[in-house]
This record gives C-alpha cells, sequence and structure tokens, in this order.
C-alpha cells in the first residue's frame, strides 16, 4: 500500500502547452482516497487478529475473528478487483498500473481466502464434535450391543 507504486500517471499533453505532461507514479494511500480506509481497516484486523492469536496461546481459549477477516478481505478484494481492473483512478490522465496494484490485489484475495478457510475449518471442527456426541455408547458390560 505504501511501499509500491501502484499507478503511473502522465497527464495528457496539450497541444498548446509549451512544454510536455509532468509524468508520476503514486501509491495505493495517494491514488485511492476511500479504498485506502477499507484497506488499512481489513490490515489492522487481520494483524491485529495475529497478535490476539499468539497472546492466546497460553490459557487455550481463541477468540473467533475468521469471519471479520473473511468478509474484510472480500470487501477489500471486490473494492481492489473494481479499483484495478475496472475503473482506473483520473478519467483525464494517461495511467499506467504497477506492479503495486496486482500485488495488493493479490494480497487482498489472500486475505479472503485465509479468512474463509478459517471459517470451513472452525465449521468442520464444531460439526466433527457435534457428531462424535450423537454416536451411540457402547456399553462396557462384557457382550456385543448386537
Amino acid at each position: 500500500m505504501f511501499s509500491f507504486e501502484w499507478y503511473g500517471v502522465a497527464g495528457v499533453p496539450d497541444p498548446s502547452a509549451a512544454r510536455p505532461a509532468v509524468s508520476t507514479a503514486e501509491n495505493a494511500w495517494h491514488a485511492l482516497p476511500i479504498v485506502r480506509w477499507v484497506m488499512l481497516a481489513t490490515i489492522v484486523v487481520t494483524l491485529g487478529s495475529l497478535v490476539l492469536r499468539g497472546s492466546q496461546r497460553s490459557h487455550g481459549t481463541k477468540t473467533d475473528t475468521s469471519r471479520i477477516i473473511a468478509a474484510l478481505g472480500a470487501l477489500t478484494s471486490i473494492l481492489l478487483l473494481y479499483r484495478v481492473l475496472i475503473d482506473l483512478p483520473a478519467p483525464d490522465q494517461v495511467l499506467d498500473q504497477k506492479l503495486g496494484a496486482f500485488l495488493g490485489l493479490l494480497c487482498a484475495f489472500g486475505i479472503a481466502l485465509g479468512g474463509g478457510e478459517s471459517v470451513r475449518e472452525r465449521r468442520e471442527a464444531r460439526g466433527g464434535l457435534l457428531h462424535r456426541s450423537r454416536r451411540p455408547r457402547r456399553f462396557a458390560s462384557g457382550g456385543d450391543a448386537r
């Protein structure tokens, strides 16, 4: 978001201008004024979840943040998919997408997939516990229960 350039911006040259248009490159923080806050929230919640998990190892109880991470990752992925591939940030300028835009999109997909996988694993673990509790008990009375 901060370290890689997302868009290369070249101003459209004006035929009456004495000098050529100015070219710059922008990162996501400068190029995406609304989406940057969703991206920042997703990053903070994801890293906060890692810290929370690490701090809860000692006592065994784990807070489930997988749904929040999956939802924020999916929202960020959809917004970035729209902004990176469909709607470019400056219609009056010539834009070139840089490596950072595609890396950011891949990272958002990774967060969404990781959160979704964690939701699935928790659901299976809960389903397995319920499934085991419904099994009939075998009695230790020495005979076969048939």
